[in-house]
């Protein structure tokens, strides 16, 4: 996710002058500029992998969307939230959590959050 590799082959993800591509679950329903602001924990794709994904991942079955995005900052992270507890520590919850929230302190991270901005739906060629 750091350094926007594809998140199926590890390679390099795809990359064009309008910006990097994602494949995303469809929620173009959800606000409406999605998927700009948004949140991601699934790291970036390249063309072949997009095409092989698109039809094998349970999770686009439902529907799915290529994105090219202009730029991602590391926004945060994803992890399990904890909360004070009488002798220890007990989790609270999974959350995605900005680096700069005081959560941040009582989080144990397992994935990066990138936000993407300048974001454009486009097809895959054939």
């Amino acid at each position: 996710m750091r350094q926007l590799l594809c998140q199926v082959c590890a390679g390099p993800a795809d990359r064009t002058h309008d910006g990097v591509l994602w494949l995303l679950q469809d929620h173009r329903d959800d606000w409406p500029q999605w998927p700009n602001q948004m949140a991601v924990t699934e790291p970036p794709i390249c063309i072949p992998c997009a095409r092989t994904a698109s039809h094998t991942c349970p999770a686009l079955r439902k529907g799915h969307v290529t994105v090219r995005v202009g730029s991602s900052p590391v926004a945060g992270v994803y992890g399990a939230l904890y909360q004070p507890g009488p002798n220890f520590p007990t989790m609270a919850t999974d959350a995605v959590v900005p680096f700069e929230d005081p959560a941040i302190n009582w989080t144990c991270a397992s994935q990066l959050v990138r936000e993407l901005h300048n974001c454009t739906i486009v097809k895959l060629g054939a």
